[in-house]
């Protein structure tokens, strides 16, 4: 007699909006199906399968890991979520009456798990299969029941039978992409809004470089520049637009009259670092499981390959690196990011004249950025960083990407009874936020459902893929209510003691079972119509 069990979600990918929120949980939800059917036979005929279901508990678990030259291979878990899916008491499944369907009978359990919502999103860093990964994985406990009745014969598996558990576990996994977006759902994109930084100039070291010019510092230090930049950037986009304005705070006429902005450089970085260790801000602002729930002392339940080798102790390397960083440009390759600006350009001459508030100097552009970065990267990083890629920003334990916009804005200043120029180059860095923005909304059609195993056999026996059997078919969670209208903001689901339970009428079949004393277990037997699936819900909250 054997037993399977799989995993079936609402949808493989759970989706998170805005910033990381340790205050806030998702709902993951779907069934744990589990099959039981009888043997082949070629002596006699398959005999009714009848199994104790003892547990079946479902976990989900998220784990990030990293490797690079530096700071060699390092794991930690991000969190577990583990709940107990069925009753307390043993349950019996059997599937009598159908020992000869060439289909094993089934019954979904229901679950719904709630997920923190501070985690990061899944992402590939790499090398194959090592990143930020999630998943669901369930384990059954069950006792053949019949195991000891068929057996009439002596064998040496007779003889090893008292020293074998009777206790059979089955496992089934189902891989979860968990994605962030800047937006939930059903909220418009805002037209523009975007951040500003007001920046003021630092007057520049004393040493002076040979004999060249310098500007005063008393000069530099009365310019300001104001940047605006968008509050996210759609990582799907192709340029995004910057305004920067400049002007002169408290510069005498004379000195405004001989300052000029000759040249304007922009660049888009991005940055990615790779720790050995979470940081210590990190873990102040996020609850990650305590140390003796990570590796090595808890294993993964997915490791790479790679873990094995660090784990048993057969890598003794150098000391590694607390972390390592890898920049890179996304400007295109034909844009070199300088902008050269008309001659006699003196745009603070009149800036003395307007009193307290001198109008702004604005230049306004649209910059490009590419989805993989043109620059000559190292091919050694390369092997364990992976391609140079536009990636989201974001924050994990052990992986951060960051992005900069870099501004130079070079002066010249037309020196007082001379006929020569000194020219000064400001740089200063704004910080910028890329993000995923949820596509179009889709139709009611493509909207995700549960997918049985029976459905991905029909459709590859219609020579269809399951995606696209899935997506054309009207799914039943269409109209289910929104998730704030089920549960808190916390997981937790919401009871309206306001409406009574219906009362419970026994059926005639369950008094005449009554009539041949208690059981010990319930027992469960394969409904009639094969189609229509047991719901088992856990009575405990």
């Amino acid at each position: 007699m054997s037993m399977s069990i799989s995993i079936h979600p609402v949808s493989q990918y759970l989706d998170m909006y805005g910033e990381p929120d340790a205050n806030t949980a998702y709902s993951l939800s779907g069934v744990v199906t589990v099959a039981v059917s009888s043997p082949y036979s070629l002596f006699e005929r398959r005999r009714t399968a009848r199994l104790l279901l003892q547990s079946l508990s479902l976990t989900f678990e998220g784990q990030s890991e990293i490797y690079t030259h530096d700071t060699d291979y390092s794991a930690l878990r991000l969190c577990a979520v583990t709940r107990e899916l069925a009753p307390p008491q043993p349950m019996e499944f059997t599937n009598e009456g159908h020992e000869e369907d060439s289909d094993p009978c089934r019954w979904d359990i229901v679950f719904n798990l709630p997920i923190p919502g501070w985690l990061p999103g899944s992402a590939s860093l790499g090398m194959e299969d090592i990143g930020i990964r999630y998943g669901l994985y369930a384990t059954a406990k069950f006792v053949n029941l019949d195991s000891e009745q068929y057996t009439t014969s002596w064998s040496f598996a007779t003889f090893c039978t008292p020293f074998r558990s009777r206790i059979r576990s089955v496992d089934a996994r189902k891989e979860i992409i968990l994605r962030r977006y800047i937006l939930p759902p059903h909220v418009n994109r805002p037209t523009t809004p975007v951040v500003n930084y007001l920046v003021n100039s630092h007057s520049p070291s004393e040493k002076a470089e040979g004999s060249k010019k310098r500007i005063p510092a008393d000069v530099l230090s009365k310019i300001q520049v104001l940047t605006s930049v968008p509050e996210d950037v759609d990582v799907e986009g192709k340029s995004l637009p910057i305004t920067v304005r400049l002007r002169t705070k408290d510069l005498g006429a004379a000195e405004c009259k001989r300052l000029q902005v000759t040249e304007v450089g922009i660049n888009i970085l991005q940055q990615e670092r790779w720790r050995y260790r979470p940081s210590a801000t990190y873990l102040s602002q996020f609850p990650l499981p305590p140390r003796e729930m990570q590796p090595p002392t808890v294993p993964l339940r997915d490791p790479h390959p790679i873990s094995g080798i660090y784990d048993v102790g057969l890598y003794l390397g150098r000391e590694h690196s607390e972390a390592v960083c890898r920049t890179f440009t996304l400007l295109p390759s034909k844009d070199a990011g300088k902008y050269q600006l008309s001659e006699n350009n003196y745009a603070f001459s009149s800036d003395s004249e307007q009193g307290d508030n001198p109008t702004w100097y604005t230049m306004e552009t649209q910059v490009p950025f590419v989805h993989t970065s043109p620059a000559d990267l190292d091919l050694e990083t390369e092997e364990w960083a992976g391609p140079a890629v536009i990636r989201p920003s974001s924050s994990s334990p052990l992986f951060g990407v960051s992005h900069t916009l870099a501004i130079s804005l070079t002066f010249s200043y037309d020196l007082p009874d001379s006929d020569e120029r000194a020219r000064e180059r400001l740089n200063f860095s704004i910080p910028l936020s890329f993000g995923c923005y949820l596509p179009s909304t889709p139709a009611v059609g493509s909207s995700p459902s549960i997918l049985r195993p029976s459905d991905e056999a029909q459709a590859a026996s219609n020579g269809n893929s399951t995606e696209s059997s899935h997506s054309t078919s009207e799914s039943p969670f269409s109209n289910l209510p929104s998730y704030s209208q089920l549960y808190d903001d916390n997981g937790d689901r919401k009871i309206d003691l306001s409406i009574p339970l219906p009362l419970y009428t026994p059926r005639e079949e369950t008094s005449k079972d009554e009539t041949h004393g208690p059981t010990e277990y319930s027992n469960l037997t394969c409904p009639e119509e094969k189609n229509t699936p047991c719901l088992l819900v856990d009575p405990t909250p």
